[in-house]
C-alpha cells in the first residue's frame, strides 16, 4: 500500500521550511523571486536570486527523525516522487530548524536511479511501502543554522 498525501503535515510544515530557507539564504545574499505561497508542483518550492544574477531553485522538506537518521543511518532518503525536481539544491530540514542537509543538483542526479523500497511505520497499522531514493550522508553538506 502506498501512502496517501498528507494534506495536514504539507500544511503545517511547507511554507515554514520556505520562510527557513529565505532566512538562510538571506545572510548568504539570496532573496526569493518566486511567490511563496505559489506551489511548483513537482518542479520545486522557492527560485532565489542574489544581487549578481545568480538564480537557484530550492526543494524542501521537513524530517521529523533528521536528527536519529543522522547520527544513526549512512543515508537520508528522498521521496522517489521528487525524483523529476527542478531544483538546484534539495534542503532537508531538522524540526527545530536548527540544522540543514543541503543535496546538490549533481547529487540528487548521482544517486537518481538508486531507489530502495522502504516499509515505514513498520508493525503499526498504518505501515506503508514507498520508494525512495537513497542518497549517501557523505554526499550531503550539513550545516547548523
Amino acid at each position: 500500500m502506498k501512502r496517501k498525501f498528507n494534506q495536514q503535515a504539507y500544511d503545517n510544515y511547507d511554507n515554514k521550511c520556505k520562510v527557513a530557507t529565505i532566512e538562510y539564504l538571506g545572510k548568504k545574499g539570496f532573496y526569493p523571486i518566486s511567490d511563496i505561497d505559489t506551489e511548483y508542483y513537482k518542479k520545486y518550492d522557492l527560485e532565489m536570486v542574489n544581487d549578481q544574477g545568480m538564480i537557484i531553485k530550492i526543494e524542501n522538506e521537513l524530517r521529523g527523525q533528521f536528527k536519529k537518521i543522522k547520527e544513526n543511518y549512512n543515508s537520508f532518503h528522498i521521496p522517489v516522487r521528487k525524483k523529476n525536481t527542478e531544483c538546484d539544491f534539495y534542503f532537508i530540514w531538522s524540526p527545530d530548524y536548527d540544522e540543514i542537509g543541503i543535496i546538490k543538483k549533481k547529487v540528487f542526479l548521482k544517486y537518481m536511479d538508486n531507489v530502495k523500497s522502504t516499509v515505514c511505520q513498520k508493525d503499526k497499522a498504518h505501515e506503508w511501502i514507498e520508494d525512495f531514493i537513497d542518497i549517501p550522508k557523505n554526499e550531503i553538506i550539513f550545516r547548523k543554522v
